[in-house]
């Protein structure tokens, strides 16, 4: 049973109670983020704030339709250029001879039919030299395979164990010119330049095409969605889509990557996420497959009224109420550029409710030493 002295006490803390409660709370109290008032208040944030309707949303996602388009049409443009060079030889590749030449038999003098004589495989060396059976070194660097042929031949016809020869010469390995197929491919493989051509759809054929994800795998690649296309130090990326519809020649030393790359990687920041996480798409999203895939949006602390999004390129805000059906009708057509940052800021009541929390932890002490 509480006395008088006590009692005393307890009146005179409860005045301060408040005031060490309000303390506590700009001291300790956890922010993840502004909250809406302070981005919508001009005396604190002088970027732009447009408030999005529906109209808006689908201009903004026609113009950004219309840009996505051009920028793949100027790659386009850039690679898709035909390419008709001749095969050449030079330093480390490797080449195949035969040699046809016309015997005579021995007891009647009558010359039989050429038969082709296989020699082998045989590397260039850095001289763009061929060494060859009986005939030494023969120089073929920067000459085509029908050059290389004539050369050799002239040098075998020039001994007499191989009168009129003629020269075969396969290529082998064509390393100046060869194409580089890897990444997520079933075969990653090394093409020898041809002079009819090659197209980059029938290059990832010849890898035995891309992956297929299979999500039953554990460790089992993302699904491929993107080209890589490495040509004279320069790097282009091709969706998949449009390297496999659109006739697109490769040129000689070209590398090509397939890969899984989000197009878009969208900040899912603010106190109105369970966790705020950067998410990756494979194809750009409009703000409602962010909320939906993205995933985590809070609904117990998540102030709906206000959605902002801070474009990474451009000093503007956009905010949308996701409250009211236009809202969600904008969302649904409000698209999501790589890198911007979808920011919920956290509802008041959820910060008084935190507030009021700290408050009485602050005071409990207070109030039961007063008691005592």
């Amino acid at each position: 049973m509480m006395t008088w002295n006590s009692t005393r006490r307890l009146l005179k803390v409860m005045p301060l109670i408040p005031l060490m409660g309000t303390l506590s709370a700009c001291a300790f109290m956890p922010s993840a983020g502004p909250h809406a008032s302070l981005i919508l208040d001009r005396k604190y944030n002088d970027v732009p704030v447009v408030e999005v309707t529906d109209q808006i949303a689908q201009q903004l996602l026609a113009d950004y339709n219309t840009s996505q388009e051009a920028a793949l049409q100027r790659i386009i443009a850039e690679v898709a250029i035909p390419e008709q060079s001749r095969i050449v030889l030079s330093p480390g590749d490797i080449v195949q001879l035969a040699l046809w030449s016309q015997t005579s038999d021995n007891q009647t003098g009558v010359s039989s039919a050429p038969k082709p004589q296989e020699f082998g495989h045989y590397p260039i060396d850095l001289q763009g030299r061929v060494d060859l059976p009986y005939v030494g070194n023969v120089s073929v660097r920067n000459m085509t395979p029908a050059q290389a042929e004539s050369a050799i031949a002239r040098r075998y016809a020039s001994i007499s164990l191989f009168p009129q020869a003629v020269a075969s010469l396969l290529v082998e390995e064509n390393k100046s010119q060869n194409i580089v197929v890897m990444g997520a491919v079933n075969t990653p493989t090394v093409l020898n330049w041809s002079e009819g051509g090659v197209d980059l759809a029938e290059a990832v054929a010849k890898a035995g095409g891309f992956k297929v994800f299979d999500p039953s795998k554990a460790g089992s690649d993302l699904s491929v969605n993107n080209v890589l296309l490495v040509r004279t130090g320069k790097n282009f990326d091709i969706p998949m889509k449009t390297a496999l519809e659109r006739p697109i020649p490769l040129h000689p030393g070209d590398r090509i990557v397939l890969q899984h790359k989000p197009a878009v990687r969208a900040l899912c920041l603010g106190g109105g996420w369970k966790t705020p996480t950067a998410v990756p798409f494979d194809t750009p999203p409009t703000l409602a497959e962010v909320l939906s895939g993205g995933g985590d949006m809070n609904p117990t602390t998540a102030q709906g009224r206000a959605i902002f999004v801070f474009k990474h390129d451009k000093r503007i805000i956009y905010r949308i109420n996701f409250d009211r059906p236009d809202g969600m009708e904008a969302a649904q057509h409000f698209p999501i550029e790589d890198r911007d940052m979808v920011y919920i800021p956290v509802s008041r009541s959820v910060t008084l409710q935190q507030a009021v929390g700290i408050i009485m932890t602050a005071a409990y002490p207070a109030m039961m030493g007063a008691a005592i």
